[in-house]
């Protein structure tokens, strides 16, 4: 029996070896529980939309594909003629949508997006709740969540380095989207800034942070994406405080990234995530700024090796569970013969789930 074919619309900028997603589905394609055909459209815009897009059409109908995985697809300007004509032309394979970000506020939805939403027949999104409902005007399937993973092209195979030559006690990587002290461009930015102001003035505290828009105490500018481990490492404990609240177990991959540092990270405490790791494993979670920067003093006073050793089993954790290999059999095994993930923790991702709109609420 062959296998079936999945085209995978990305939403990277080029086609190569760290293409999001791809080493997890090279590892079902060495199983054989796929074939993948990837596509990157974006990469195709130098040639201009049109010519892009017959490429896309060309290439989609060579793959003859079984199921489309579409990830992301706001950086392509999709219409609903596209999208509708693509289906046609391929005889309207199963459709999965993955979305990563964070919608709703003052981010609204793409229309590129809503034109993918209309067709998909599995949606999978980082958050419920306020992103759930906001989705779900768009489609008439139960909006699915999935948990954000580590990136498989920051992964190493070396053992994490201990802190003991750290340059800083604390890092934050992210970046300000204050202006003016007062103008909040993202929800939750007004927040962020205070838990980075009042970490700037914590006594007897390396502090340094990583990001556009900072200014102050410990700057240190913007960081490229595949060097957030390496700068992680030469801290003793990561921070971060989330954008976007209100989105049931919503949190951006900064904390599996974190995480996998090997580093202790305090953070925001996600909506309905008691599937999460604790202290154990070297994640702090707090429900306001204040109380983030208390557990960032206490953790300063902490034993050393203590830490070293909670940075260590979140390490291991995260490397074990939330990996793109994981989310992608999850998603999946919902149209596919994929293994789904192990149980822990994706049964209790696989629990968390959107209520179906009827089908007069869906925005057609």
């Amino acid at each position: 029996m062959t296998a079936p074919v999945v085209l995978h619309l990305s939403n990277d900028r080029k086609l190569g070896p760290e293409l999001s997603f791809g080493r997890a589905f090279a590892a079902l394609a060495a199983d054989g529980r796929l074939i993948h055909v990837p596509l990157v459209p974006a990469a195709l815009l130098d040639a201009g939309r049109e010519a892009a897009l017959r490429e896309v059409r060309r290439a989609a109908q060579e793959a003859r594909p079984d199921l489309l995985f579409v990830q992301s697809p706001g950086n392509f300007p999709w219409t609903e003629d596209d999208v509708a004509g693509l289906l046609r032309a391929l005889g309207s394979p199963v459709v999965v949508l993955w979305e990563g970000d964070a919608w709703g506020g003052r981010k609204p939805v793409p229309s590129s997006m809503i034109y993918w939403l209309r067709h998909a027949d599995t949606v999978f999104t980082s958050g419920l709740g306020v992103q759930a409902e906001l989705l779900g005007r768009y489609t008439a399937r139960a909006v699915q969540y999935v948990a954000q993973t580590v990136p498989q092209r920051l992964w190493d195979t070396g053992p994490v380095p201990p802190p003991d030559d750290a340059l800083y006690d604390v890092m934050h990587i992210g970046n300000c989207f204050v202006r003016f002290r007062v103008l909040e461009r993202l929800d939750g930015a007004r927040e962020r800034r205070r838990f980075v102001r009042s970490l700037q003035r914590l006594p007897n505290c390396r502090f340094a942070v990583h990001g556009h828009g900072w200014t102050g105490h410990g700057v240190l500018g913007p960081i490229p994406f595949d060097r957030q481990v390496e700068a992680l490492r030469t801290a003793r404990l990561s921070v971060s405080w989330e954008h976007c609240p209100g989105r049931d177990g919503y949190f951006s991959n900064r904390l599996p990234i974190s995480l996998y540092a090997g580093r202790p990270h305090v953070t925001t405490r996600p909506l309905n995530t008691p599937w999460l790791p604790g202290p154990e494993q070297g994640l702090y979670l707090a429900d306001t700024p204040d109380e983030a920067v208390g557990l960032v003093r206490e953790l300063l006073r902490d034993d050393p090796a203590t830490l070293h050793r909670a940075g260590i089993a979140g390490h291991n954790w995260v490397r074990t569970r939330l990996t793109n290999l994981n989310a992608l059999r999850h998603m999946l095994s919902w149209h596919l013969d994929v293994p789904p993930p192990p149980a822990d923790p994706w049964a209790a991702i696989a629990a968390m789930e959107a209520a179906v709109p009827s089908v007069t609420e869906v925005h057609v």
